[in-house]
C-alpha cells in the first residue's frame, strides 16, 4: 500500500532500528526473533530530529531557539503542565482508507521523555488530510527539554496487514494551505472538537479538495535515488 508522506524528520522502521542494536547472542529465545513481536512492528516507523536542540519553557511562554522554531500550543488542560509545538509538522496521505496511530516512542530510551511526552492520536489518512503537529506536553510548567539527534520524537503505526510503501513529497505552500483549510473548516474547528471523526471524513470526501490534493501531492513527489 502506497503512503505519501512529507516530514523534516528522519523516517525509519522501528524494527530495523532494533535489529541494528541487536546483540550477537544467537539465543533462539531472543525476543526480536519471536514472530508475535516481529509482526507487531510490521508497519511501525520512527521519526527523529536531524540535530540536537534545547527548548526553555515557562507557563504560556516558550523561548525560541535559533535552530528549532517552536510556538505556544493550546492551553494546558492538566494541572502543573505546559504544552508547546515544534513548528515542523508531518503529513501523510493514502489513496484508500488507512488508519494511522501516532504515539510517543515507547520502545526507546529518549532524553526528552524525562521531561514530557508527545501527544498522539488515531485517524484515517485516506479519508482526511491534516498535519501531524509535533505537540509536546511537559510534566511541569517551566524548565528545559532536550530533543536529541537520532532519538525518535514519535512513532507512526500504519494499521494494516499490507506492506506499506512510503513515497516522499514536498509539502509546498499549496499543500500546506489545503491541510490548514481542512483543519480549520466548520467541521474541524476549535468549537467542534467534541464532534466525530466521521463528520470530518464525510466533509472531506464530499468536498472538491481530495482530487486536487492528490494531484498536488503527485506533482510534488521526490525522486529517491
Amino acid at each position: 500500500m502506497i503512503v505519501y508522506y512529507a516530514t523534516d524528520y528522519e523516517m525509519k522502521k522501528v524494527y530495523s532500528d532494533l535489529q541494528e542494536r541487536r546483540t550477537t547472542n544467537d539465543n533462539p529465545a531472543n525476543f526480536l526473533s519471536c514472530p508475535a513481536v516481529r509482526d507487531s512492528w510490521h508497519n511501525v516507523f520512527m521519526f527523529s530530529p536531524k540535530k540536537t536542540s534545547e527548548v526553555t519553557y515557562v507557563r504560556d511562554l516558550v523561548l525560541r531557539t535559533e535552530d528549532l522554531p517552536v510556538s505556544q500550543g493550546r492551553k494546558p488542560h492538566l494541572a502543573g503542565t505546559n504544552i508547546f509545538n515544534l513548528d515542523s509538522p508531518s503529513y501523510f496521505f493514502a489513496e484508500e482508507s488507512l488508519k494511522i496511530k501516532v504515539t510517543a516512542p515507547y520502545f526507546h530510551n529518549v532524553d526528552y521523555q524525562k521531561k514530557g511526552t508527545f501527544i498522539g492520536g488515531i485517524f484515517d489518512i485516506g479519508r482526511w488530510f491534516r498535519p501531524i503537529e509535533s505537540e509536546i506536553i511537559t510534566w511541569d510548567e517551566k524548565g528545559e527539554i532536550t530533543f536529541t539527534e537520532g532519538q525518535p520524537l514519535f512513532y507512526v503505526e500504519f494499521l494494516t496487514d499490507l506492506t506499506v510503501t512510503p513515497k516522499r513529497f514536498v509539502a509546498n505552500p499549496i499543500i500546506q494551505h489545503l491541510a490548514s483549510t481542512l483543519v480549520n473548516s466548520p467541521f474541524q474547528n476549535v468549537e467542534n472538537l467534541q464532534g466525530t471523526l466521521e463528520s470530518r471524513y464525510q466533509a472531506f470526501e464530499k468536498s472538491s479538495y481530495r482530487k486536487g490534493l492528490l494531484g498536488e501531492i503527485r506533482d510534488a513527489l521526490v525522486s529517491e535515488g
